[in-house]
């Protein structure tokens, strides 16, 4: 669904990029496959691509739009592979989806104080690129991560956003498995104290 009026609908860079690390199709001979080839998606389109830069943009009301959106409709992990200054809606909305039970996860932004908004907020789960040093969060791979691409095929991407899809998708991967909010958390509880890295071997134990 499309909440940014300010563009009209397209493939856009970014959001494919992000969706494809977490839930890219595996076995069908293109390109990748993803950390839960096997979960569902909610596009919900609150962002637009600037031109050819590749670089995108928000506004609050759209985020909060489609967020209201994925927390009515059951979501159990929301990406938001982005960053910016603190919003109270959204900080409320964030609120709502941890009182239900939903992991929302958003990349950390080292250029940005304590990360950045939503990174920032006490009950999202902040990912940042592995060798940043954080005062908060997780780390996972960020440099040089093959993924898709609009049109078909795929290329490499670097940055804090594909970091967070990567915890995204884990998150996804262990819901697949247990199907309870505790299942899906697991894979945080086997984490590096120092580095923040995520031990992914021993969350599928």
């Amino acid at each position: 669904r499309n909440f940014a009026p300010q563009s009209p609908p397209k493939p856009e860079y970014h959001g494919t990029e992000v969706a494809g690390i977490i839930a890219a199709n595996a076995r069908n001979g293109i390109g990748i496959a993803g950390i839960a080839p096997g979960a569902r998606l909610m596009a919900l389109r609150a962002c637009w691509q600037r031109g050819a830069t590749r670089t995108s943009a928000c506004t609050s009301l759209n985020l909060a739009r489609a967020m209201n959106y994925a927390i009515e409709r059951g979501a159990k992990i929301i990406n938001l592979s982005l960053g910016g200054p603190p919003n109270r809606l959204l900080s409320r909305l964030i609120n709502t989806a941890e009182e239900r039970g939903i992991a929302v996860v958003a990349a950390y932004d080292p250029s940005r104080p304590m990360g950045g908004f939503p990174a920032s907020h006490p009950k999202v789960i902040a990912v940042s690129q592995e060798g940043v040093t954080t005062g908060k969060g997780y780390a996972a791979p960020g440099r040089d991560i093959p993924t898709t691409q609009p049109g078909g095929g795929f290329h490499f991407v670097t940055g804090s956003s594909y970091s967070a899809a990567h915890v995204t998708g884990l998150l996804a991967s262990n819901f697949e498995r247990s199907r309870t909010r505790r299942g899906t958390w697991h894979a945080l509880e086997h984490t590096d104290s120092k580095t923040r890295k995520i031990d992914i071997a021993a969350t599928f134990e």
